[in-house]
């Protein structure tokens, strides 16, 4: 295939049908539907037939919104209310949101983060500290190993 021929065919699937997304997420049609009533912040672009278009930030709130509610077990109205503040902070980038976790410097930024939020838990701290040991010390192991593409 020439590479003008693929360029388009990249540019063509910078958007997802429904069905797609519906997929991709192993959720209905229809909860896609009702997320997009519900949450404002999900607004896919639609064609003059009314076909909607999600772009990769559309999917990305998708995968957020059932995190949120499927994974964590929020309610609708919690859920719209950390959605608004993930929204507000900007942390709906797949790289910065709050649960995303792609590397050993991802992990220790989040084990912070959460070891903050339960300051008051002295059992779930100790835990915490416990986790970012262990992963500082697999760190300092992979790099002595001279693997440092793995961290």
């Amino acid at each position: 295939m020439s590479e003008a021929k693929e360029k388009m065919k990249d540019k063509e699937k910078q958007y997802c049908k429904i069905g797609e997304v519906s997929a991709m997420l192993n959720v209905p049609v229809s909860t896609l539907r009702f997320w997009e009533d519900t949450f404002e912040q999900l607004e896919p672009l639609r064609t003059p037939g009314g076909t909607r278009k999600y772009r990769t930030e559309d999917v990305e709130m998708c995968k957020l919104i059932k995190h949120l509610l499927r994974d964590k077990g929020y309610s609708l109205e919690y859920a719209k209310k950390k959605l608004g503040e993930f929204y507000a902070i900007g942390q709906l980038n797949v790289e910065e949101r709050a649960f995303a976790c792609k590397s050993s410097k991802d992990a220790l930024r989040l084990l912070s983060a959460l070891k903050i939020k339960c300051e008051g838990d002295a059992y779930a701290v100790a835990r915490i500290e416990a986790v970012e040991g262990w992963i500082a010390g697999a760190i300092s192991n992979i790099r002595a190993s001279g693997c440092q593409d793995s961290i």
